[in-house]
């Protein structure tokens, strides 16, 4: 199988939890007789992309739950692609994967909320947190949504960000990032990170 280094564990992650099978509709062969190039992206397609997918996922599954969550919910795609035909397909479906991940993350941030935890707002904390940047909704909007009091989401939403991301003011880890740290030292000694070679 060739192998390819990844730049980062999110790279790596981001690679086997975006991998599709589906995504060559016809061989390599097929391709390379018309001409095409074999693939896109890292480079690795068929088999090979499916061999480098699998040892990823592999590791992934050795990790305790909560690291798990937290990194599917930040690498996995929100949708996937869907070709059903039916009148009412938009041509992509909520993940699954993803999905299961925020609501795994969600379940535990009761643990770290006071007072009255409101389920449908702390998942929408969850998910925002998972979101690009430009479409997280305001604390404000998420009160609104939620029929919840503002200083309630306000306060639900400092505790869940400094559980998930920590604190940086104070230096303080969040559970993502020792995830990340976790993965990182896992692939460097599978030397599926670049920086391993240098290193």
């Amino acid at each position: 199988m060739d192998e390819i280094q990844f730049k980062s564990a999110f790279d790596a992650v981001r690679f086997a939890l975006c991998y599709s099978t589906q995504q060559y509709g016809e061989t390599m062969m097929a391709k390379r007789l018309r001409g095409e190039s074999t693939g896109q992206g890292m480079g690795l397609v068929g088999v090979d992309g499916a061999g480098q997918a699998g040892i990823i996922r592999r590791k992934l599954w050795e990790l305790p739950d909560l690291h798990l969550a937290v990194l599917i919910a930040r690498t996995a795609p929100h949708d996937t692609p869907c070709s059903c035909g039916r009148p009412c397909c938009s041509r992509s479906r909520p993940n699954a994967e993803w999905g299961a991940a925020i609501g795994w993350l969600t379940e535990a941030s009761t643990a770290y909320v006071s007072g009255f935890s409101h389920y449908r707002v702390r998942r929408t904390i969850i998910e925002n947190i998972f979101t690009p940047k430009k479409l997280r909704k305001k604390p404000g909007d998420i009160a609104d949504e939620c029929a919840a009091h503002r200083n309630t989401v306000s306060t639900q939403n400092a505790a869940v960000r400094k559980w998930i991301e920590g604190c940086r003011k104070g230096d303080e880890k969040g559970v993502e990032q020792v995830a990340w740290e976790v993965m990182e030292r896992r692939f460097a000694d599978l030397a599926l990170l670049q920086t391993a070679v240098a290193a």
